[in-house]
């Protein structure tokens, strides 16, 4: 009886939870850029003539990776009605603590014709550390400003490394799948060749 291959099956189950292991982890540290919604910065904020709104996402911003702010310009009239500003400018300006000569004005763009009054903007920073983030809506009722500070962590460890994990525990999955079929085709074989004696009937 031919005793089971342990080495090569618990290399199999290992290798397999490596890919497991390392595919959760690539997608948790993949960045997503996220269109509309996240972490709220600015909530019914008076600016001028307007009521500002201003979301983040992901939750951390990471330096060398892509932000999204989203802006929602809204106006509430004498009655006390909300309508949103569907044709503001709205500008972000970006301004690092260490660095605060240096400002990145942005314009941000309308999400959509349904989305009426929402603006948003990606952008990369370009370094980790505490940012002002300034908001400004500017239509026919006038001008109004905003702004908040966000931390940005370091960058994350290169995704490329996790790949580079998932590809080599592929590999040895793909070995251990070789090795195991050349083995039966040795034992096949083997059992072609060695045939049992028969008495000889005379």
């Amino acid at each position: 009886m031919r005793r089971p291959d342990c080495s090569l099956g618990q290399a199999y189950r290992i290798a397999l939870l490596l890919v497991l292991v390392w595919s959760i982890i690539a997608i948790s540290v993949t960045p997503v850029a996220a269109h509309g919604g996240g972490t709220p910065q600015v909530v019914d904020a008076p600016a001028g003539p307007y009521r500002l709104f201003a979301w983040t996402t992901p939750d951390p911003w990471r330096a060398g990776e892509v932000a999204h702010i989203t802006v929602a310009v809204t106006r509430v009239d004498a009655a006390g009605q909300v309508f949103p500003i569907a044709d503001a400018q709205v500008t972000i300006r970006l301004t690092s603590e260490t660095q605060p000569e240096q400002i990145l004005s942005l314009s941000a763009q309308p999400m959509s014709a349904v989305a009426t009054g929402f603006y948003e903007l990606d952008h990369k920073f370009p370094g980790d550390g505490l940012w002002r983030i300034e908001v400004e809506a500017r239509g026919v009722e006038g001008v109004g400003v905003v702004a908040f500070t966000m931390a940005v962590e370091p960058a994350a460890s290169a995704p490329w490394l996790l790949w580079a994990g998932a590809t080599l525990a592929s590999v040895v999955i793909a070995f251990g799948f070789w090795q195991a079929g050349r083995r039966r085709a040795t034992q096949a074989v083997a059992r072609r060749t060695v045939q049992p004696s028969l008495p000889f009937k005379g």
